[in-house]
């Protein structure tokens, strides 16, 4: 065989294996970049439901959190009768700071269903989950079985949310937040806001100075606040165990 001819072969080949090595480098290379702008993906996810966790989770599971430690405190340690028959300042206390703890709950619910419908946990089944605890305590609010104390209906519940709600002015923060206690206690002179509290007001001024009122409802609620704050806070972070006393049914 001429040298030429033997020359031209080795060529041919080299240039084959330069370009199946090329080839198989430029695969190699798309899959590696693929693999980490997938990496990069779910670690933006991770980021993106931490923040939301932060964001959500975190008033919804302080509002669950004083809505029932004040219920157990109106059920074992008779706050409402104790705090209405000392002074007239401590029972405008009862009265507005009780009404307050169950509307900033409503109100971050609320919130959550305007913003995201629910909290996105990166889980089907978190978020399934999460969703069955908010419908639990809404179901406890307006249950008929229980009589009428203590009782919202479900559009009451949405109506009590919806004006406790206020846009922030930060949007890059969070697109609503919760009125505070001082400006609940100033909208509760205007009429127009205190009539979704009317119920609730007649229920405490009941249950603070009837001697044997129904609780049963208040029971029921706080048992389910308690599985919201096991699911929001499971490893007893902000909740420690012995503020998570269950109520025994009457």
């Amino acid at each position: 065989m001429k040298p030429e001819v033997i020359t031209a072969t080795i060529a041919a080949i080299v240039a084959v294996v330069s370009a199946a090595i090329s080839l198989y480098g430029q695969t190699r290379l798309a899959r590696l970049t693929d693999r980490l702008m997938k990496q990069r993906e779910a670690e933006s996810r991770e980021a993106q439901t931490a923040t939301l966790m932060s964001k959500y989770r975190d008033p919804l599971l302080r509002s669950a959190i004083d809505l029932q430690s004040r219920l157990y405190n109106i059920h074992q340690k008779r706050f409402l009768e104790r705090f209405y028959h000392e002074s007239p300042s401590t029972q405008s206390y009862a009265l507005y700071n009780t009404l307050y703890v169950v509307a900033e709950y409503l109100g971050w619910v609320e919130i959550l269903r305007r913003e995201i419908q629910f909290l996105d946990l990166g889980d089907l089944e978190l978020n399934r989950r999460l969703s069955e605890l908010l419908a639990s305590i809404n179901q406890a609010f307006g249950r008929d079985t229980l009589g009428d104390n203590f009782r919202l209906f479900n559009g009451e519940q949405r109506a009590i949310g919806e004006i406790m709600t206020i846009p922030r002015s930060n949007s890059e923060v969070i697109g609503y937040d919760c009125i505070g206690y001082a400006t609940f206690v100033k909208k509760m002179s205007d009429p127009e806001f205190a009539r979704w509290f009317a119920k609730l007001r007649d229920d405490i001024d009941l249950m603070a100075n009837a001697p044997k009122v129904d609780l049963n409802r208040l029971i029921l609620i706080h048992s389910k606040l308690i599985d919201l704050i096991d699911f929001l806070d499971p490893h007893c972070i902000r909740v420690p165990p012995k503020h998570r006393t269950r109520i025994e049914q009457q």
